[in-house]
């Protein structure tokens, strides 16, 4: 999912925390993040990325207390709403039945990048809300920290569906897919049609979205995946690593109405 910084997710969760509430002392701010964010961060971190933040006139301190400054919020709004009116314009989307778009990347970072910028256009080319997803791990949901949870419920609120498969069942494949399954409906599975390792698929509409990952990633992920049995052995930092390796990755478009109801078909089986 989305973060500001990629790299350092408690960036984007000071960010989140402090829109929704401003106002926090640092020690509240730490409460935050280990209670509602699940994030684990001392107290001395917390202080010198707080104090980055400040020196970045993102954060205002003022008699102790956080804040968004306001300025960066009126910056940042700026930005996008100029950046939406250019991209409005650029015409990716839809496609023409039977075309196919390809689009490279360096990192699961960008990756997941591209990955968001074709749903948010199929969004608002199509105003469909239903879409299926499988992936063969559950790599995306372990890579960020649970306040996820609270993007998905905005999906959610919004009248979108989603359904996810997982194609393993390895103990961190259930702790991810549970966190979706707190929002959406979610399955992990040994048994799939689809490839069990490496492999990411959306069907959205008549739109097939693919990522195949380059194999010594897929391997890693693999290894990680299979050799953790309990959560507490999770190298949360090692993980976070993974989305960062350079490797040749690949999104493929395309837009096929037959094959994608074939494929709808084969993930809505789970459900059924």
């Amino acid at each position: 999912m989305f973060a500001l910084d990629p790299i350092h997710p408690i960036y984007s969760s000071i960010v989140e925390l402090l829109a929704i509430y401003p106002g926090m002392t640092i020690n509240e701010l730490h409460e935050h993040l280990k209670k509602k964010v699940k994030m684990k961060v001392s107290l001395a971190h917390l202080y010198r990325t707080v104090n980055r933040m400040v020196a970045s006139q993102i954060l205002i301190k003022l008699n102790g207390k956080l804040s968004l400054n306001l300025m960066w919020i009126s910056y940042v709004e700026f930005i996008a709403g100029r950046a939406k009116r250019i991209m409005s314009y650029v015409g990716e989307f839809p496609l023409h039945p039977g075309e196919k778009k390809t689009y490279t990347a360096n990192s699961l970072l960008d990756v997941e990048a591209i990955w968001n910028h074709v749903l948010v256009s199929l969004y608002r080319t199509l105003q469909v809300k239903k879409l299926h997803k499988y992936y063969s791990h559950a790599w995306w949901q372990l890579g960020r920290n649970a306040e996820e949870i609270g993007f998905y419920q905005r999906l959610k609120d919004t009248g979108i569906e989603c359904r996810w498969v997982f194609g393993s069942d390895t103990p961190l494949d259930r702790i991810g897919c549970g966190r979706i399954k707190e929002v959406f409906e979610a399955i992990t599975t040994r048994k799939t049609p689809f490839p069990s390792e490496g492999y990411n698929l959306n069907v959205y509409d008549e739109y097939i979205i693919e990522c195949i990952l380059p194999e010594s990633i897929s391997r890693h992920f693999e290894f990680f995946f299979r050799r953790i049995k309990k959560e507490k052995d999770f190298d949360h930092t090692m993980f976070l690593d993974l989305f960062t390796m350079r490797g040749a990755y690949k999104v493929t478009v395309w837009r096929n109405a037959k094959q994608a109801d074939l494929l709808r078909e084969k993930l809505g089986s789970y459900f059924s």
